[in-house]
């Protein structure tokens, strides 16, 4: 590294997501020189919405939700006076064609997790299901429980760890830590808002291609508008959020960061964390046809308050209403390995089509003459993020935390896959692991 490079920055922040934007809100708190280096023309990161005259409510392509109830979001709800609302209403069962109302979802799904013990050696979640944890009785619930953690953990059942599932992904029994709000304006308000202030130093469609780092100095070397556009940023420190797909992308992929010299956490990380799989699908309709009278619902049912329908049929088995907001609209989830078979085709809105109408009993041209819009993006494909979230491979259930600790004072990383809190897969762990990351970098430039 050039030793006479003059030093632009206490730190740099690369990536602006939610855990860049909050490191970089707390480094200016403190008073640090910072800015943010971002390889998109947008800020948000994995948080992405768009609008369509065509829709009232804004449709995400990235994350929906809040989970639980999440001080560093809900405070952001608050002081930026937006509307959140809760996804609560009622989840159904699709099989062989007919639907039914699940009762105690929670419940079922504990019934199998309970099971799950953290202090045995750990192996994989596929391999707890083995022993048919629950009995005879349960096998319902266990396979409630096997695509709950392929899908909501994006997680390929096979290799997650069973530990890691105990102590950060298996859902508590406490109702606050089960709830899912929206916001209604658009989870987009989020970074925004937390950027505001410093726009003029969040430098977007900046790709970082190398970091070369020695104690207490860093040197980015930046592509900007075409291939042979470049220029070198240096500081102190930096603070790296972007997500772990790309930190473990090969050298020669689009998107890959190289550092010099190679940091020895990256491959024990390999082995540790994984980057999970999600393929989701919005189909906007003409009008909500599913609330109308189905014949593969019971008598006298009604789906006027679905919120989730867990199914079995097609390449997208989980999907999900704006419910109790009167949108009409569907989003269809897949995650795991269904998700990767998926993202490999050229056909998936048609494949959506035929999923939507094979898990909610009706006809694929019922569904094709309602269809207005799809809307979709491919995350595995981006070479941005290489994939959705993270998770713990078996012998990685506490790995986040060793990956969210200081190199040598000059490197932290920051993100949802570096929280210590367990809160991998959210936008709250995200902006924690932020806030964290930057308070460390204050406490070591001191």
């Amino acid at each position: 590294m050039n030793g006479s490079a003059r030093q632009d920055y206490d730190v740099v922040i690369v990536g602006a997501g939610v855990a860049g934007l909050a490191a970089m809100r707390e480094a200016e708190r403190k008073g640090l020189r910072a800015c943010i280096v971002e390889a998109r023309d947008r800020i948000g990161g994995r948080i992405y919405t768009v609008r369509d005259a065509r829709s009232a409510h804004p449709i995400e392509l990235g994350a929906e939700f809040i989970h639980g109830c999440p001080p560093e979001l809900l405070d952001i709800v608050r002081e930026a006076r937006l509307l959140a609302y809760s996804a609560a209403g009622q989840r159904w069962r699709s099989r062989n064609g007919r639907l039914t109302q699940i009762h105690q979802f929670w419940r079922q799904l504990h019934s199998v997790m309970r099971y799950i013990d953290a202090k045995k050696e750990d192996r994989s979640f596929a391999e707890v299901l083995e022993d048919d944890p629950g009995g005879r009785g349960a096998a319902g619930a266990r396979r409630l429980a096997h695509a709950f953690v392929e899908g909501f953990h994006a997680a390929d059942a096979t290799r997650i760890s069973a530990r890691w599932v105990a102590t950060g992904g298996n859902p508590s029994e406490e109702p606050e830590e089960r709830s899912m709000m929206r916001i209604a304006d658009g989870y987009d308000l989020v970074p925004d808002w937390l950027a505001r202030g410093f726009r003029d130093r969040i430098m977007t469609e900046s790709v970082v291609e190398r970091i070369e780092w020695e104690p207490n100095r860093v040197q980015l070397t930046l592509r900007r508008a075409g291939p042979e556009d470049r220029e070198t940023i240096t500081g102190r420190a930096a603070i790296i959020t972007v997500p772990l797909g790309v930190l473990l992308a090969g050298a020669d992929e689009p998107g890959a960061i190289t550092f010099s010299p190679p940091l020895a956490l990256l491959e024990q990380t390999r082995t540790r964390l994984a980057i999970g799989s999600v393929t989701r699908v919005t189909m906007l309709f003409r009008e909500r046809w599913w609330t109308e009278k189905l014949r593969s619902a019971p008598r006298d049912a009604s789906l006027e308050s679905l919120t989730f329908l867990h199914g079995e049929s097609g390449d997208i088995p989980t999907w999900w209403s704006l419910h109790p907001m009167h949108a009409t609209a569907l989003v269809g989830w897949a995650g795991g390995p269904a998700a990767l078979r998926l993202s490999r085709r050229d056909d998936v809105e048609e494949r959506a089509i035929s999923s939507v109408a094979a898990n909610f009993g009706v006809t694929r041209r019922r569904v094709a003459a309602q269809l207005v819009q799809v809307f979709m993006h491919d995350w595995q494909h981006d070479p941005f993020s290489r994939g959705a979230y993270s998770y713990g491979l078996v012998g990685g259930a506490d790995w986040a935390k060793r990956f969210a600790r200081p190199i040598d004072g000059t490197l932290w990383f920051a993100g949802e896959a570096a929280s210590r809190e367990g809160n991998t897969g959210t936008v709250h762990g995200a902006m924690a692991s932020g806030v964290r990351a930057a308070e460390s970098v204050v406490r070591t430039l001191e």
